[in-house]
């Protein structure tokens, strides 16, 4: 399991709808191509004894689903903001504890970065 999936379990996006974000992401780079992504997004999802594939809609469906839920995220950090709850300074050293995110954590990197996002977020939320 990567870090970003251990991530996943404690924020309000599903696996599927990561997945999809992630294959969202190599689309729109021009990586992959759409039907690719839906391809992708329907790795073991099982029906019954056969697989079934993804139908794009179903993937946009997933995509639009992940999306709303980062906006909201990302809407409620305003709203701690804005109600004093926590500051500018604690959200962006969080922010900048995650950096780019480009790469995946050695387990001790990981198990680093959970202390001291634990740490953080008991400090930050009053």
């Amino acid at each position: 399991m990567t870090f970003l999936e251990r991530l996943v379990d404690q924020s309000s996006i599903t696996r599927r709808q990561l997945e999809s974000l992630t294959s969202y992401v190599r689309v729109s780079t021009g990586e992959i191509k759409l039907k690719e992504a839906a391809s992708l997004a329907s790795q073991g999802r099982t029906r019954g004894k056969r697989e079934r594939p993804l139908t794009i809609g179903s993937y946009y469906r997933t995509v639009r689903q992940a999306r709303k839920n980062v906006r909201e995220s990302l809407i409620t950090v305003v709203i701690a903001l804005w109600l004093g709850v926590t500051s500018m300074e604690d959200v962006r050293r969080l922010f900048e504890l995650v950096g780019g995110g480009t790469r995946e954590l050695s387990d001790e990197e990981a198990e680093r970065f959970a202390q001291l996002l634990d740490a953080l977020l008991r400090r930050i939320i009053v």
